[in-house]
């Protein structure tokens, strides 16, 4: 009990929610490919995968490293092999198609037409498929056969479908209440566990709902059946007011809504096994790659002091690292870059004066999955003075003797020099680097840097501060001679 509550302890709700996140994307790619020859071969690769990670865990070097290189070779040979596939799902999953534009609009009575050129066709057992194209567009999902744009009546449907008739072959296009296309090619459904006695008609009607929010009608010339399809899910209807009823449902949503009358507890246990399988792999995912956070790492890491007010100096010796403990996954501890976690102390409160400071869980910056777990040592203390302004002259370190009548001249003469207060009180001027008294001859102009002691103080400028040198040397006024 004690291990379940301690594991229970390290999920947060940024794993909840990662958990969440993963089940959806995984019962969405599921959800695409039941039924058809890639979820078989998804089932393959999953048993490659348990296999590769027991090899993994069982220390089988050879093993492992053989199915590492095989996994880069499947995954080409997926993207090739599955290409129509992928790009199905991802023009599914795009938000695009939801900002289309409304759902057409239908003519007030485009329904009973429908439905009663339906019925006709059925008694008299003429085939007949029909599709209402919603919000997705279905050029690139079907091959159209010949376009005309007509009004919907019941003559016109059960004329396009007779035997007779040189449109009879393929599918009736209806968009925004009118009529089309006739003899339209439809994809076939890639779901391999249908019936059997469905034919080419009602497998070409579930292929598009499929791929796409379109909504079918097909009329089997066998039986004489009445079928709805929407989304993959074909439905007999036997009385003519219930397949009116549902093909008024099915074209009054936009194709994301469930059908009235469910509620919410209907959409949590509608498929519940698709659900139920893609829970658990996304929970086996995070235990394979994330994992109960049990590994722990010692680690020094540094203290970065922010907001220190302009006044304050921090005097005497202070603490730049301190030691703590990570927890977490074996992967994600390993994977730990230099600085990514750090402790931050804010001064922006603190009193000239000796200042305590306790170190928790919220001063370290730690990334996600990582937690800590013990900190040494947790009490940081800091001593803080005054600190003020003062202006100093630059006394420059002269090596060598200055000429007679020579001028050393500084380019700045003095300098802003920032620190504690009792410590500005000790030091008059600054110096500089030695100057070469031969060099600055020479040359006539040096730049050294300005030295300030002792340490703890600074100037108030880009470090290092440095001055311009230059020596003149004055000039021998002239004699006059005497005339003749």
């Amino acid at each position: 009990m004690q291990v379940l509550t301690e594991f229970l302890s390290t999920i947060s709700f940024v794993n909840i929610v990662d958990v969440a996140i993963i089940t959806g994307l995984i019962y969405f790619v599921l959800g695409w490919l039941k039924g058809t020859r890639a979820f078989r071969i998804l089932g393959t690769l999953l048993g490659i995968g348990l296999v590769y990670y027991s090899a993994t865990e069982l220390g089988l070097v050879l093993t492992s490293i053989l199915f590492q290189y095989l996994w880069a070779a499947i995954i080409v040979v997926l993207v090739i092999v599955f290409q129509p596939e992928i790009r199905e799902m991802l023009d599914r999953a795009s938000p695009v198609r939801y900002l289309s534009g409304q759902t057409p609009q239908q003519t007030p009575t485009m329904i009973e037409d429908v439905v009663q050129a339906v019925a006709e066709l059925a008694s008299q057992r003429v085939g007949a498929l029909i599709v209402f194209q919603r919000r997705n567009r279905l050029d690139n999902l079907i091959l159209k056969g010949k376009d005309l744009d007509s009004l919907i009546s019941p003559e016109a449907l059960i004329m396009i479908f007779q035997k007779t008739s040189p449109m009879h072959d393929g599918a009736a296009l209806i968009h925004s209440g009118r009529i089309k296309g006739v003899s339209a090619i439809l994809p076939l459904s890639r779901n391999e566990e249908l019936s059997l006695h469905f034919g080419t008609r009602h497998r070409a009607a579930i292929g598009l709902t499929e791929r796409s929010d379109a909504v079918s009608v097909v009329v089997s010339e066998e039986r004489g059946e009445v079928s709805l399809v929407e989304r993959g899910v074909i439905t007999h209807y036997k009385k003519k007011t219930d397949f009116k009823e549902a093909l008024d449902r099915a074209l009054a949503t936009t194709g994301e809504a469930v059908e009235s009358g469910h509620g919410f507890l209907y959409t949590i246990v509608s498929n519940w096994r698709l659900k139920a399988l893609s829970f658990g792999a996304a929970i086996f995912m995070w235990f394979l790659i994330i994992g109960p956070q049990r590994s722990e790492l010692g680690m020094t890491v540094p203290i970065q002091y922010t907001n220190l007010p302009p006044n304050m100096e921090i005097s005497g010796q202070w603490m730049d690292r301190i030691d703590v403990r990570l927890r977490g996954s074996e992967s994600g501890l390993a994977n730990l870059k230099p600085g990514a976690v750090r402790a931050v102390v804010d001064l922006s409160n603190v009193t000239p004066s000796l200042n305590c400071y306790r170190i928790t869980t919220k001063n370290l910056l730690v990334p996600p999955g990582v937690t800590i777990s013990e900190i040494r040592p947790s009490d940081l203390f800091l001593s803080l003075e005054a600190a003020s302004q003062k202006k100093m002259n630059i006394a420059p370190t002269l090596v060598g003797e200055v000429p007679d009548k020579a001028k050393i001249i500084l380019s700045p003469q003095e300098v802003r020099v920032k620190g504690l207060q009792n410590e500005l009180k000790k030091i008059t001027s600054v110096t500089t680097e030695p100057v070469n008294i031969t060099d600055l001859i020479a040359k006539g102009k040096l730049i050294v840097p300005v030295v300030v002691k002792p340490e703890g103080l600074r100037i108030e400028a880009v470090e290092p501060m440095q001055i311009v040198v230059t020596i003149e040397t004055e000039k021998q006024p002239e004699v006059s001679k005497p005339n003749g």
